[in-house]
């Protein structure tokens, strides 16, 4: 006859660990598209300026035609551009996906040219959209909400590994540069 005991604690151990780890696995995960089209995301057409201590922080979307919306977004620090974005929106399944690529001043691409970032929108509502995805190459989301300010102001928030940064973009003063 074996003695068995030293098996006994790692297979609970195992049986209490795998349940908790599925669970957390299915938690990464983004939620559903939501049914939309792109009068769902019109709100966000418009150059907005944001940044402090003469940074500059610089989103335009421009309105929707056909199927699509496309959107550019900067940042300059101490005179410098850091990064540039270009952003578009599209109709596509009964839904609307947020495609994202970084370029850095040269215009290299951060992410591989056949995989940009894609959101699809999990969730809207009057001057609101989310969308959510997988993160590239890492395990995880990315959350990214648009929400327009009474004052004609886009407010941009995004989550990921944890961390929220907002960021705030007004539209431009007649005149001021940018």
């Amino acid at each position: 006859m074996t003695d068995r005991t030293p098996v006994l604690p790692a297979v609970l151990l195992l049986a209490a660990l795998v349940p908790a780890a599925l669970a957390a696995a299915r938690g990464s995960e983004p939620p559903a598209p939501v049914p939309a089209t792109l009068a769902d995301g019109a709100f966000m057409a418009g150059h907005r300026t944001g940044g402090e201590d003469g940074d500059l922080s610089e989103e335009i979307w421009s309105p929707a035609h056909g199927d699509s919306m496309m959107g550019m977004w900067r940042y300059v620090s101490k005179g410098e551009a850091r990064i540039f974005e270009i952003l578009t929106l599209t109709a596509e399944g009964g839904s609307v996906v947020l495609r994202i690529r970084h370029f850095d001043p040269r215009l290299v691409a951060r992410e591989e040219k056949d995989r940009p970032v894609a959101l699809p929108l999990v969730a809207k509502k009057e001057g609101e959209a989310v969308f959510e995805g997988p993160e590239h190459g890492v395990p995880g989301t990315v959350r990214l909400t648009y929400r327009r300010e009474a004052d004609g102001g886009l407010v941009s928030v995004l989550e990921k590994k944890g961390s929220r940064q907002e960021f705030r973009f007004r539209p431009p003063q007649e005149g001021a540069r940018p």
